[in-house]
This record gives C-alpha cells, structure tokens and sequence, in this order.
C-alpha cells in the first residue's frame, strides 16, 4: 500500500528534534569540535565569551572573573592559542577553538589545565606552578627579588644550586643525628 504524502511528513524528524538528538549524540565525554568563537564582552570585572558550534543553533557562553587568578590565566591561554595578547583578549572574536565536552559542559581545550578534574598532570602541574609563581611575585619586596634571581638563572645555575641545597639537607641530617 503506497504511503500518502502526510505519513511520509509526519514520520520526518523535524530541525529541532534533529539538532537535539545531533546534539545528544555529540555531547558524550571527550568529544572535541571545533567552535567559533561569536561574541566577546569584557566588563569591569569579567569577560564572557560565546561559541557557537555551526552544528548548532545556541550558543555556549563562558564568563571569566577578571579578580580570579585562575580566570586571568585561562584567558591567557585562550588568548595565546589564537596568537594574541591577553590585553587582546576583545580580539578573539571569530577565531576558531577546540571545545572539549567534559560530561557536565564544553570546555576550551587550552584552558584545561586551569579547571578543576581536567587536563593532563603534568598540564595541571605546570598551570598551578605558573599560578603560585604570579602569587608569590606580587609578594613582599625580600620574596619577589628572590623569585627574580631564581627566574634569571641560567640551567646549569640551576642545576648548581640544587646540588647544592641536597648536599647541606645531607649535611643538616647527618649532624642532628649524631648530635
């Protein structure tokens, strides 16, 4: 029995129940897309970013704190990987980023390593060394010279002086176990 033309309509997906179950399909952990970004706003104390997916009609929005350190720093990276400054940031707009879904939401992949449960270890390491590097050089005078001379030391300074400070903890150790 030939189909009439209203079966053949109504058994059609419509464009939202296609971009739904498209985007379902798409919103398993680990996926990465590439999205636009759309719209950048910055503000007194925050910065929000759009993306936009060309595979979808909403768009993901991002706010940033600009009074939270781990906030700068993800603009920073965001910023670095489309070959820009952080002051630079309002720029962004129209570059392309590589999204990852993390089970719960999209997360830009250069900032990873700034959120909680992401990103490798060693990523995650090295993001909370530079955060603890950028805290310690906003401190007291005596503290920030020090970070400076550390900062300006060539490898084998480095090397050096790490010898250096084993051989007098071997030395501590040794006297105040036989004393």
């Amino acid at each position: 029995m030939p189909e009439t033309e209203s079966q053949v309509t109504a058994s059609m997906e419509s464009p939202t129940e296609y971009e739904h179950l498209q985007k379902k399909r798409k919103e398993t952990a680990g996926t990465v897309e590439l999205a636009e970004i759309v719209d950048v706003w910055v503000g007194e104390s925050e910065l929000v970013c759009r993306f936009q997916f060309d595979w979808a009609t909403d768009a993901i929005q991002r706010r940033y704190d600009l009074n939270s350190d781990r906030d700068i720093a993800k603009v920073e990276r965001l910023c670095e990987a489309n070959g820009l400054q952080f002051e630079q940031a309002s720029h962004l707009e129209g570059s392309l980023v590589e999204l990852e879904y993390t089970g719960s939401q999209w997360l830009p992949r250069p900032e990873a390593a700034y959120t909680d449960g992401e990103g490798s270890a060693a990523e995650t390491f090295r993001a909370e060394w530079r955060l603890l590097v950028d805290e310690l050089a906003q401190s007291p005078a005596f503290i920030r010279r020090g970070i400076e001379r550390v900062r300006a030391l060539s490898t084998t300074q480095l090397i050096i002086g790490v010898i250096l400070v084993k051989k007098v903890a071997i030395i501590a150790l040794l006297a105040h176990l036989l004393l």
